[in-house]
């Protein structure tokens, strides 16, 4: 009897210790196990994501303005061609300071200017009072004052295309006005240092110009006077 008793605590010892092991073992398995596996990877994948920079939106660009539509349809209809250069040469233009030969003109269109200005003219020196002709047919559009270029006159061109600009006057002609009509070689005004000319730096500017608006005097893309008075 004591020994059934031993064999069968014996037993139940077996079991207990098997049953410990099996549990530890257990307990172990699951505490290498990753906890909140899949709520840590989709977080992870979540904080990536969301720290992941968007790329940046394309605006699209703004269509073009009527305006500038406009202004880019007018600079290409005011840019300088050989049509125009081939109208001027027609129109035989004349050196518009009295007793000055082609020989004597100097070509200053591309000179630099203060303010960081090309000149866009040319200058032709004679002395004060020298008279100043109209270089051809026209009508006086504007007479100005002006702290660069002084007392000036602009002549607007028959085709109403052109102007010509004659700058640091001494004086107007006789009878010049706004709206004289101007034949070649008419007496318009008088050679001075008016302007920015500098004193007792007595010369004519002169320059040509195709404005911008139709019948405008002032501004313009300018075209070089010197080759189409060179042809004389």
């Amino acid at each position: 009897m004591r020994s059934f008793i031993r064999r069968y605590k014996f037993v139940l010892l077996f079991w207990a210790c098997l049953f410990l092991a099996a549990a530890i073992m257990l307990s172990r398995h699951n505490g290498s196990m990753p906890r909140n596996s899949v709520t840590n990877s989709s977080g992870t994948d979540s904080a990536t994501r969301s720290n992941a920079k968007a790329p940046p939106k394309m605006e699209p660009l703004p269509a073009p303005s009527q305006s500038d539509k406009a202004a880019e349809e007018a600079d290409v209809a005011n840019a300088i061609t050989s049509a125009d250069v081939h109208y001027l040469a027609s129109r035989n233009l004349l050196i518009p300071v009295q007793g000055v030969a082609a020989s004597q003109l100097r070509d200053t269109f591309n000179q630099a200017r203060s303010e960081a200005r090309r000149h866009d003219a040319i200058d032709i020196s004679a002395p004060q009072g020298t008279p100043v002709l109209a270089a051809s047919d026209g009508s006086v559009i504007k007479l100005f004052q002006s702290d660069k270029g002084g007392v000036t006159l602009y002549e607007l061109d028959p085709s109403s295309r052109y102007v010509y600009y004659y700058a640091h006057l001494m004086r107007y002609a006789d009878g010049i006005a706004e709206g004289t009509q101007l034949r070649r070689g008419d007496v318009i005004a008088y050679v001075g240092d008016t302007g920015n000319a500098g004193a007792g730096n007595y010369h004519l500017h002169f320059a040509i110009s195709k404005p911008i608006s139709p019948h405008g005097w002032s501004g313009g893309n300018p075209i070089n006077p010197y080759p189409l008075l060179m042809r004389k």
